[in-house]
C-alpha cells in the first residue's frame, strides 16, 4: 500500500508542478567548456529534462543564468568507478548568494551511468552541487539522488577528470573551496581541473536522451515492483 501511496503522489507532484513551471524550458543542454586534456575534445554537454525533476532543473536553470559560472568552477571530487562532483563556484561570494537549499524532486528516473544528480546531506538539502555517475549507481534511488539530466557528449572526458584526493574518497576540503574560492584551491591542488565556461544550448541531441530516460524507466519499474512484492512476503 505505501508503494502504491508514493506512486500516486509523484503522479500528484509532476501534475501540478508542470502547470507551475510555465516560465522554464522544458529541457535544454547545458555544455561545460573544460580545461581536461582528451583526445576526442574538452566540453561535456549535459541534457537537462525538466520532467525528470522539475524543482532541480529549474534551479540549475537559474544558477547557469546568473553569475555563479562567471569564474572558473572545479572538479572539486572525484571517486573513481563511482561518480565526479561539482558546483561549488570559484567565487566565494556566489557560494554565499546562492547558499539556500530548495526541496526535494521525487526519484523519476534512476541513477545509471551518464545521469547527473545533486549532491545531498539530507532531506531538501540541494543547492548547487551536483555529480555524474561513472557507472550504473542505482542504489543512490532509494537515499532520494534525482536525476535531472544525463550526459550525451563528453563522458569519456568526464572519465578523464584529475583526481586531486587519491584514496581520499571525500574530495577536498569543500567549506573551505566555498569560503576561500579558486585563490585556495589552486595553493593547494595546483594539477586540479576546471569548468571554465558554462553555457545553455536548445540544440540537444534528442534521441539519445530518449534513450536514456527509457533505460532508466525500465530499471525503476522493477525496483518499484520489488518493493511491492516485498510487502507481501
Amino acid at each position: 500500500m505505501f508503494t502504491l501511496c508514493k506512486l500516486l503522489l509523484i503522479v500528484i507532484f509532476t501534475t501540478v508542478f508542470s502547470c507551475l513551471s510555465g516560465t522554464y524550458p522544458p529541457s535544454y543542454c547545458i555544455r561545460l567548456e573544460t580545461d581536461v586534456k582528451n583526445a576526442s575534445g574538452s566540453s561535456i554537454i549535459i541534457n537537462i529534462t525538466q520532467n525528470w525533476a522539475p524543482i532541480g532543473a529549474n534551479h540549475l536553470f537559474d544558477i547557469i543564468n546568473s553569475q555563479f559560472y562567471a569564474v572558473p568552477s572545479a572538479f572539486f571530487r572525484v571517486v573513481p568507478k563511482f561518480v565526479v562532483q561539482f558546483g561549488i563556484s570559484g567565487d566565494a561570494i556566489q557560494n554565499t548568494i546562492w547558499n539556500k537549499t530548495i526541496l526535494d524532486d521525487p526519484v523519476l528516473m534512476s541513477n545509471i551511468v551518464g545521469t547527473v544528480s545533486y549532491a545531498t546531506n539530507g532531506p531538501n538539502t540541494r543547492t548547487t552541487q551536483l555529480f555524474i555517475n561513472y557507472r550504473n549507481n542505482s542504489r543512490l534511488d532509494l537515499h532520494g539522488f534525482a536525476p535531472i539530466g544525463v550526459v550525451t557528449t563528453g563522458l569519456d572526458v568526464a572519465n578523464t577528470i584529475f583526481n586531486p584526493t587519491p584514496g581520499k574518497n571525500t574530495g577536498v576540503d569543500q567549506v573551505a573551496y566555498s569560503t576561500e574560492g579558486n585563490a585556495w584551491i589552486l595553493v593547494n591542488y595546483s594539477q586540479i581541473n576546471f569548468i571554465k565556461k558554462v553555457s545553455i544550448t536548445y540544440d540537444c541531441p534528442r534521441s539519445y536522451q530518449s534513450k536514456i530516460q527509457v533505460t532508466s524507466s525500465f530499471v525503476l519499474f522493477f525496483k518499484f515492483i520489488f518493493l511491492f512484492l516485498s510487502q507481501y512476503d
